[in-house]
């Protein structure tokens, strides 16, 4: 499934779809895919709105790999500053059994959980993005 979207706020509303869906249907890891700028954190503010976290609190990580929001369960994980990730060293998968985790740059790990939504993200121009969703 493809989904446009034409500006910030409209990329933050679908994340906020996508949010309010999945806190009902099982899936417990959203996996973010895409170049630098492409707005996998724009997207993971909508999300993370679904579950009552505010978008100030969401930021694009500098050196903080998981930001955790424990009254919600929620986990935004961030590997952006990591490279040839062994999954044992950081331990993600006790994140995934215990809460929602949206992981940045999921291609740098090796394994996600068989109930991943995996969400490509693509620039075609300033504003405009294109989401690819596989589950």
């Amino acid at each position: 499934m493809k989904v446009f979207t034409y500006s910030e706020q409209e990329t933050k509303t679908f994340g906020k779809m996508i949010g309010t869906y999945i806190k009902n249907s099982g899936i417990n890891v959203i996996a973010l895919y895409g170049e630098m700028g492409a707005g996998k954190t724009v997207l993971t503010k909508g999300i993370a709105s679904a579950f009552g976290i505010e978008e100030k609190d969401i930021a694009s990580s500098s050196f903080v790999i998981v930001s955790q929001y424990p009254e919600v369960d929620f986990y935004h994980i961030d590997l952006y500053r990591v490279d040839n990730i062994k999954e044992e060293e950081l331990d993600l998968w006790e994140y995934f059994e215990h809460g929602t985790c949206v992981v940045e740059w999921a291609e740098r790990l090796n394994d996600l959980p068989e109930k991943t939504l995996k969400i490509t993200i693509n620039l075609v121009d300033e504003k405009i993005r294109v989401m690819e969703m596989e589950l």
